[in-house]
């Protein structure tokens, strides 16, 4: 092969690393600001008042962990609720779709990721971690809650970005989720990892910042886990309060394996591409 043909392929190999390298960094929606990803949910659609509102979700990915925060009005251990069969109301478990599916189909094949957080809540795994091949089940008739999302809808909470930013409206909300049961929970998976609570003071030296966004709730909850237990790409994560009375949506990205960059990543083509031509000689 000439020289001027190597340099052509060499050309065209670093301008394809050039492209992945930046495609693959690129959230698809949310809203990133020092390093975080920001889903901003409407701050007055928590059903039932203050307790049960939720302002936002954030999620932050450094070359081994992730980082995820929430904040509205509901404490970690929930809210007193009369209604409820254990007489609280908290935070369902927290799903990542790395699927092209909706969540429910993506949630009938066993594909979601989930993480229970909330150690007083009534998921069905028995103790809080990051879980695979997850199923997704419903709590809001034990939790004096609504049947379905069309039902939240019909009772007056039809309302912009009341699933937050990356789901802004109620067909966009109905397109991903269907109109049917909130499903909250996880219902079944696999433990592979366990997750690292954060305190105010660790998330803030983390970059946290949800003031920027005059979305800053009294309750904030921060954890973290390691990158490891995740697989990259495009991703929609979501959490509803246990009674379906509010809900939030983020999308984003997650880099798989970090991409070469610069001359080192022009070096690992031309290592790949000159043995390939030694073997053609």
């Amino acid at each position: 092969m000439k020289l001027r043909n190597f340099a052509t392929l060499m050309a065209g190999a670093t301008a394809a690393l050039c492209l992945v390298s930046v495609t693959g960094q690129q959230a698809n929606a949310g809203t990133i600001y020092k390093d975080w990803n920001y889903g901003i949910d409407a701050f007055n659609d928590g059903s039932g008042g203050s307790g049960y509102e939720i302002k936002g979700i954030a999620i932050k990915e450094t070359s081994d962990s992730i980082f995820v925060a929430l904040t509205g009005g509901t404490s970690l251990t929930g809210t007193y609720a009369s209604g409820a069969a254990d007489k609280n109301i908290g935070w369902g478990d927290l799903f990542f779709n790395f699927t092209d599916k909706t969540f429910k189909a993506a949630s009938d094949a066993k594909s979601l990721f989930g993480i229970r957080f909330a150690a007083t809540n009534d998921s069905m795994v028995s103790s809080t971690g990051v879980y695979q091949n997850v199923q997704a089940a419903s709590v809001t008739a034990t939790n004096d809650g609504y049947s379905s999302l069309k039902q939240y809808y019909n009772s007056g909470w039809d309302r912009e970005n009341t699933q937050g930013t990356d789901l802004a409206t109620k067909t966009d909300a109905y397109a991903y989720f269907g109109e049917g049961s909130i499903l909250n929970v996880i219902g079944s998976g696999t433990k592979v990892g366990d997750i690292t609570m954060l305190t105010a003071s660790a998330l803030s030296t983390a970059g946290l910042d949800f003031a920027k966004f005059s979305a800053s709730g009294s309750q904030t909850i921060g954890f973290q886990f390691s990158k490891s237990l995740f697989e990259g790409g495009n991703y929609i994560a979501n959490t509803f309060i246990e009674c379906g009375n509010d809900g939030v949506v983020l999308k984003g990205n997650l880099k798989d394996v970090p991409e070469p960059s610069g001359i080192a990543g022009i070096a690992v083509v031309g290592l790949v591409l000159g043995g390939k031509l030694r073997k053609r000689r």
